[in-house]
Order: structure tokens, then C-alpha cells, then sequence
């Protein structure tokens, strides 16, 4: 798996957030429905908010009801990582700093990027002295200009392993 290390300074999540249900192959309709819903000017906004790494809109997961179970609830966000104040009626949360793993992937949407989250449990945890620590996951796309194909970088809080 493609990945590196990355040690960040603290930032905040600025954006939109619903609560959804959890779907591991497809389509998630919960997702595309709080996407259609967002107004015109939130994406643009969010833009022009984010000024820290991972740069650009990103989906956001946390706060997942019971990990590994299809159909659990969990916080979907639309947002930013920032440095600024969120504007009236965006939400925010500060991430502490900490480490994260970097995965990156290249291929068919959403199949791509959902087979990052399930690699990286299934084969990159059990390989190296890391577990999951508590945090938001932070997917970052770069999608093809007609959305089937894209690339996309998933952004996961770690702590050293005390085994």
C-alpha cells in the first residue's frame, strides 16, 4: 500500500456535518443526499477556508457507532482543514496534533477509495507497530471530470503500538 507518515501540528475542522449509516461496497445514499442538500456557495466557502494539509474539501468520518459493523451510525462531514474561525452556521472541531498514516489510491470511484479503509485494517495495521487512534478519518478526492475514475489520499490518526 502506498503510504507515508506524516507528524501534524493541531487544526481545526470547519464544515457541514450529518449523521449517516455506514456502507462498505457502493453508493451510500445517506452521503449523496447530505451532498445534494449543501447550497451553492458551502463548497467554494470551504475552499477558500482550507489552508492546512490535506488541502482542498474533504469527506470526513467519525464518531462511528460500532466499527466494523455495516449500517452503524456515524458523523459524515463536508469540510476543510483550517487555521480560521468557522463563519456562523459551520460547524468545527479542533483535532489535536498527533500522527497520522497517509494512504493513496489511484482507480474506479467510490470502489477505490472504500478498499483503502478495509486494506488498511486488514493489512497494513497488522504489519507495522501502529494502532488506529481516536480521531476523525479524512479522505481527500481528486475525482476524473466525469467522476468514474479519480485519485484520493486517506488521512487516519495513529499512535505508537505498546506491544
Amino acid at each position: 500500500m502506498k503510504h507515508r507518515i506524516v507528524k501534524k501540528d493541531a487544526f481545526r475542522l470547519i464544515g457541514l456535518k450529518t449523521l449517516v449509516r455506514l456502507v462498505y461496497e457502493g453508493q451510500n445514499p445517506d452521503i449523496e443526499e447530505f451532498e445534494r442538500s449543501l447550497g451553492p456557495g458551502v463548497r467554494p466557502r470551504l475552499a477558500e477556508l482550507s489552508d492546512t494539509e490535506p488541502f482542498g474539501l474533504l469527506a470526513v468520518t467519525e464518531n462511528i457507532e460500532e466499527p466494523g459493523t455495516e449500517g452503524s451510525e456515524l458523523d459524515y462531514w463536508r469540510a476543510a482543514a483550517s487555521s480560521h474561525t468557522a463563519p456562523d452556521g459551520y460547524d468545527s472541531t479542533d483535532v489535536p496534533a498527533g500522527l497520522w498514516v497517509v494512504f493513496e489510491t489511484e482507480g474506479k470511484f467510490p470502489e477505490a477509495l472504500q478498499h483503502l479503509w478495509a486494506d488498511a485494517a486488514a493489512e497494513w495495521f497488522p504489519a507495522n507497530p501502529y494502532r488506529w487512534a481516536p480521531g476523525p478519518q479524512l479522505l481527500s478526492v481528486q475525482p476524473e471530470p466525469d467522476g468514474s475514475q479519480g485519485r484520493g489520499q486517506l488521512w487516519i490518526p495513529i499512535e505508537a503500538n505498546s506491544r
